[in-house]
Formats: C-alpha cells, sequence, structure tokens
C-alpha cells in the first residue's frame, strides 16, 4: 500500500470551535492549530480566486516542516470553455503558489471539473489544461462525468501523470485507475448537512472499501493523499480519524488542537 497522508478539505470552520479548536478561537488562529492534528489540507477557497503570494507565504510560516497544502485550480482555469490564454491564468496561479514550493509544502493541486464537463465536447479542453501546468507539478484531475471513463483518457492522464481523483460521493464511480506515481482521493457527501460539529452519518464501509483499492490497484503507487469534507459524515477531523483507522494509519490525537506546544493533556 502507498504512504498515506489523510487531511480535511479547510481549516476555517467555526463549527469546530468548542468540539477541535478551544471556545473562542480566533479564524486567524485555525491554521495553526489545525496544523498540529494533521499534515494535510485542501484549499478549497484558491477555487474561487488564485491566492495572493502574500497569504502562500503566510500559511507556509504558520505550519512545520512536513506539512503539505494541496489546493484547488481556480475555476477560471477549469470552467471556461473560452477564453483567455491558459497561460494568463495558469501562470499566475503557478507563481503565487512559489513560497509553498521553495518550503517544500506544496501537495498536489486538484483541478475539479463540473457534471458538464465531458469528453464529447471537452477532451481538447481536458489536454489543453493538462499541458498547461508545469510538468513538475503534480496534478490530480477531478472529472464527474462517465463519458471518461475509457481508455483514452487513462492514456491522456499517463501522459502527464496526472492523477484521477478517487472521488467517494453518492452516483458518482470513477474507475480506480493509476495514471502516474500517486494517488488522490476524495471522501465528499451531499449537502444535506449544515452543522459540522459532530459525526452524524455511517461512513466506515466506502472508508473500507478505499483501504481495499488502496492495497489492489493503488499498491504501485508511492504516495496517497486522502481527503475528507464535512458534509460526509458531519465533521472532518474526526471523518479523518476514522478513515486514519480504518487504514492503520496512526491515528491523529484531534485534542492537539486544542492544547498549546508542550501542554501534555488538556
Amino acid at each position: 500500500m502507498p504512504h498515506v497522508r489523510v487531511g480535511c478539505t479547510g481549516w476555517s470552520y467555526d463549527d469546530w470551535r468548542g468540539v477541535f479548536y478551544p471556545e473562542g478561537t480566533p479564524p486567524g488562529e485555525y491554521l495553526r492549530r489545525y496544523a498540529r492534528v494533521f499534515d494535510l489540507v485542501e484549499v478549497d477557497s484558491s477555487f474561487y480566486r488564485s491566492p495572493s503570494p502574500f497569504l502562500v507565504r503566510r500559511w507556509a510560516a504558520l505550519t512545520p516542516s512536513g506539512f503539505l497544502f494541496a489546493l484547488k485550480v481556480p475555476k477560471a482555469i477549469t470552467h471556461a470553455p473560452v477564453g483567455p490564454p491558459l497561460a494568463e491564468s495558469v501562470g499566475p496561479f503557478v507563481e503565487a503558489l512559489r513560497p509553498l514550493r521553495e518550503a517544500g509544502k506544496l501537495g498536489p493541486v486538484v483541478a475539479q471539473f463540473a457534471a458538464s464537463f465531458r469528453r464529447e465536447k471537452d477532451a481538447g479542453r481536458l489536454e489543453e489544461i493538462l499541458a498547461a501546468f508545469p510538468a513538475d507539478l503534480a496534478l490530480a484531475v477531478e472529472l464527474r462525468h462517465r463519458s471518461w471513463w475509457v481508455p483514452a483518457t487513462r492514456a491522456l492522464l499517463e501522459r502527464r501523470s496526472a492523477a484521477l481523483v478517487w472521488t467517494v460521493y453518492p452516483g458518482l464511480a470513477p474507475p480506480y485507475w493509476v495514471p502516474g506515481d500517486f494517488l488522490y482521493g476524495r471522501f465528499v457527501g451531499d449537502r444535506a448537512l449544515t452543522r459540522f460539529d459532530g459525526i452524524q452519518r455511517e461512513g466506515r464501509p466506502a472508508m473500507e472499501a478505499m483501504r481495499t483499492h488502496l492495497e489492489h490497484e493503488g499498491a504501485a503507487a508511492r504516495d496517497a493523499f486522502l481527503l475528507v469534507n464535512n458534509h460526509f459524515m458531519g465533521f472532518g477531523p474526526g471523518t479523518a480519524e476514522l478513515l486514519q483507522e480504518v487504514l492503520g494509519v496512526p491515528p491523529a490525537d484531534l485534542t492537539a488542537a486544542a492544547r498549546e506546544p508542550g501542554q501534555r493533556t488538556l
């Protein structure tokens, strides 16, 4: 099985105060506390706008050595079938990530496409986007329509060594391909849950299925990055802890987010 990292899709959730962060924790303190528990996080805000270099430098400064950020590619790239040349949007996004790359804290970037993005009309666009990113940047692609589950898609991803995201989501069943040397999995729930302060759904069977896929289809991969969101079970940190348990990964100590450095117990 590959080396597995588990994290959450974001860290800035007020509902986590009192159950993960201490009551009264200011939002500016969330990331530093989150990074005491997990060594991986997915940045969702970059989907809406590319982060500023100042913000990225701050992320790097607030987190310990070995911590990794996986960032979503801006939707101006993934959701615009026509528009300015890709270099005009990909270049600034990649450049903004330089502080993380220099600090050794940049994980994969994730190009997430809408369900309306389909192979019969968008195959050329996907190829252009894959080619627009530097070859030494780890790239994962989340495709949400079954028209992509054909050998030609796999061959395209293999040429770029891009990962196909193994998305766990109701009604979505992507193939368990390993086009490159790493895997990227996302446990994503529907939007029915609106509070995120505790586990509210059963998720273990899907996690056990993921363990089987990692042991079989994913056995040759070097690394696996697995992310969970609040909507999957109702509470991201608790979901990530359970996933670690199911996969046999040393479990996170969730209480570390509420402790001060050097404090052994709460």
